[in-house]
């Protein structure tokens, strides 16, 4: 991801513009309609008051004449007689729309002439000097000019000096607190912070002191302190610009930007700064006390054009600068807590921001200029303020986004004492990371949107918020916010718990498999259970009523039950299998008819895999007995056929010689006793059959038996005792003559000794 593309953190001082734009046509209709046509009454010139005094002292001439104003009173109270509209009601406006159009329009033309009429009156000021009409006392200016540049001189040396000696004193601190993490960084930043303003403080009460001293016995002028206060405001003001776009030799900064973006930000913001400062806290004021107003005023008029100017080429250049330099690839490494919040923000919104700033940035300072020519005072009471109270909100909004960061890159551990795998609920609370930080972003978009709609007199938030209905709102969405948070605590914390007892936390391997069995269904109830009673308590936290919802809900289940019968009796029979630890995932059971191997186990079914492969979905509902063939110790049972005219102890010995041999095989660790012999268990047709049994561990039963079968076999051979089979007899019958029924027999012999040939006739 481009580093330009960091919105709230790269563009929190660039969206400021737009939201500023969209509240300032709405702000205050009173001056949109008739303030911009006339200048405040402060800022009036003696040549306008010459105009409007016949108009004045004829109506001041009635008032004073006591039959004369009373008859102006009857003369208004018959214009407007009772029960008819006055003129104002009258003349209220048009109804239909073309009328209303034509009025906008008629408004706006007007409007806009009273301003550029006002733009030349005020510019014109500016011929007073080269026609001799003003009162410029040249003698005056340089007496004044000596002392002025002194203090000029004098601040910038204090400051630049102070500001040295304590960057550099800081230099081994940055260099140790360097990369250290955000605690480190802020540290730095604040003695940063705290050096910038040691040295500004340092070098404005050093000034005013030398120049109380060094200039006259009347202390300082004027226009020396009109030159002081300038030059702390602009001190403050570049502090606070360097804070945003890095302040430690360009790191640190709430601006996520490119180096050269903030760079340049950081250079064309002190610079609009210092011409808009100094021109309207030193220049304006000193023209008014050296020459006149009109000149005074003329210069504010050139002070905001020159501004405006220089803010439009320096939008466009960090514009540019910002596109060119997001397709270039990042040369820097990211730190992790801004690539937590780069990957929690929507990649639209992201290019969303780079690509309509610069437009609504233009607007701005185009509304911005016409409120500065028409409306001063306005202009730095009203939009002064609210420009400060947006930059500070959107400053403080990206300090806390960027909080949240890097809290995300911080691995949390559980106490040593608590039964849970820290592992495991440090994942778990990673992931829900990026959730958090996408809301904590729209809550700060919506409280960011909120201080801008307040502090440009849109909406009145702070009443609102103080109402019933907006505390309620907040205390709700406050609560819901923190029952989810609250729900995914438990739930990770829980899920934690499990792991580590199914990691061997407690318990033997035989409970800990029970464990890796339960841990899904466990895991899936809780999941489900905190997203319903979770749900329905943020729900009702925000103020909706859930008792429909909670009876929607029982019906549902109502229905579904009825419905379902045969699903809720499979789950019903799962719960019991499951607490009864019928079986396990790798147990050899036999349920439903079928015999295998478990591979799955859900709440409704298992899943088995027989001998031959074949996979099988079993129902619960349809298993009646569950046969579990490795539960704690398994038998292998064998049984021995031998011929009537062996001896039975010889059987039962050869048996036990082949127990003996089968322990010294790799069999051995799976047997856990002695051979069980249990005896002749019967006499059958053509054998008398012995039988013994073998404990063996669980699951071995199967190839404990096939290598003790073998044995048996090798054992019996070895010793001729003879293990009988079926035999058939071939019986001939006779006739009643006593001769017996022949069939032809090829008979073949191979003389090995003589060598003689077969007989082909078969005799």
């Amino acid at each position: 991801m481009p580093a330009a593309c960091r919105p709230l953190l790269n563009s929190a001082l660039l969206l400021v513009f737009t939201l500023l734009l969209a509240a300032t046509p709405l702000t205050s209709p009173a001056w949109a309609q008739s303030a911009l046509t006339a200048a405040p009454a402060e800022n009036a010139e003696p040549a306008e008051s010459e105009s409007t005094d016949a108009v004045i002292r004829p109506l001041l001439d009635v008032l004073r004449d006591d039959a004369g104003r009373e008859r102006l009173i009857r003369s208004l109270e018959q214009s407007t007689p009772d029960g008819e509209p006055d003129a104002a009601e009258t003349e209220a406006g048009p109804t239909t729309l073309a009328a209303r159009l034509a009025a906008i329009t008629r408004t706006t033309i007007n409007e806009t002439l009273a301003i550029g009429r006002k733009f030349v009156t005020d510019i014109s000021g500016l011929t007073t000097l080269f026609n001799g009409r003003t009162n410029l006392d040249w003698g005056n200016l340089a007496t004044m000019l000596a002392p002025l540049l002194a203090t000029v001189a004098i601040s910038l040396a204090v400051y630049f000096l102070a500001k040295r000696v304590l960057r550099g004193g800081l230099g081994n601190v940055s260099r140790r607190l360097h990369d250290r993490g955000p605690f480190a960084a802020m540290a730095l930043v604040g003695l940063y912070f705290l050096a910038e303003i040691l040295a500004l403080a340092l070098a404005y009460f050093s000034t005013s002191a030398l120049a109380a001293m060094l200039f006259g016995t009347e202390g300082v002028s004027i226009y020396q302190t009109l030159y002081l206060n300038a030059f702390l405001i602009l001190g403050v003001t570049a502090i606070i610009i360097r804070v945003v776009t890095g302040i430690v030799n360009g790191d640190y900064a709430v601006l996520r930007l490119a180096p050269p973006v903030r760079q340049m930000m950081r250079e064309r913001g002190i610079r609009l700064s210092g011409i808009l400062i100094f021109g309207i806290a030193f220049v304006v004021p000193a023209a008014n006390s050296l020459i006149s107003f009109t000149v005074g005023r003329s210069l504010r008029v050139v002070i905001y054009t020159i501004a405006a100017i220089y803010a439009v080429k320096a939008i466009r250049a960090i514009s540019g600068l910002q596109q060119a330099t997001a397709e270039l690839p990042e040369d820097e490494p990211q730190e992790e807590g801004d690539a937590a919040v780069d990957e929690a923000l929507p990649e639209p919104v992201q290019s969303a921001f780079m690509q309509i700033w610069p437009l609504i940035a233009y607007a701005y300072v185009g509304v911005s200029y016409v409120i500065a020519l028409s409306q001063p005072a306005f202009f730095v009471d009203f939009v002064g303020g609210a420009t400060l109270k947006t930059a500070l909100a959107l400053i403080v909004g990206g300090l806390v986004l960027r909080g949240c960061g890097y809290l995300a890159t911080l691995s949390i551990r559980a106490p040593a004492f608590l039964p849970l795998d820290d592992k495991a609920l440090s994942a778990r609370l990673t992931s829900f990371v990026p959730v958090l930080l996408r809301l904590v972003w729209f809550l700060l978009s919506l409280a960011i949107l909120a201080v801008v709609l307040d502090a440009w007199a849109i909406l009145d938030i702070g009443a609102w918020i103080e109402g019933e209905r907006g505390s309620a709102i907040i205390a709700g969405l406050v609560s819901a916010l923190v029952v989810l948070i609250v729900s995914f605590v438990v739930w990770a914390a829980a899920s934690s718990w499990i792991d580590y007892r199914m990691d061997g936390g407690n318990g033997t391997g035989l409970a800990n498999a029970r464990y890796r069995t339960l841990y899904s269904l466990a895991k899936n109830a809780l999941t489900v259970a905190l997203v319903v009673f979770g749900g329905m308590i943020a729900l009702s936290e925000l103020g909706l009523d859930i008792g429909p919802l909670l009876a929607g809900a029982g019906v549902l289940g109502l229905a579904i039950g009825f419905g379902a019968q045969k699903l809720v009796q499979d789950i019903i029979s799962g719960v019991f299998i499951q607490l009864e630890n019928a079986m396990n995932v790798g147990d050899v059971v036999g349920a439903g008819g079928i015999t295998g191997v478990v591979e799955r186990l859900t709440l409704r079914s298992v899943s088995l895999r027989d001998l031959s492969g074949v996979y099988h979905i079993i129902p619960f509902s349809s298993v009646d007995a569950v046969s579990n063939y490795m539960r704690t110790f398994s038998y292998h049972v064998e049984e021995v056929g031998i011929a009537y005219k062996e001896n039975v102890s010889d059987g039962k010995a050869a048996m036990q010689e082949a127990f003996d041999r089968l322990k010294q095989t790799e069999h051995n660790p799976d047997i856990l006793a002695p051979l069980e012999m249990h005896g002749v268990t019967g006499l059958g047709d053509s054998a008398v059959l012995i039988r013994a049994r073998i404990k063996t561990a669980p699951g071995q039963q199967w190839s404990v038996g096939r290598a003790y079968t073998e044995l048996v076999k090798e054992v019996m051979d070895e010793k001729g005792i003879e293990i009988p089979f079926p035999h058939t007899t071939l019986y001939l019958g006779r006739d009643k003559e006593g001769r017996t029924d022949e069939f032809p027999v090829r008979m073949e012999q191979v003389g090995a000794a003589s060598g003689k040939a077969p007989d082909k006739s078969g005799e």
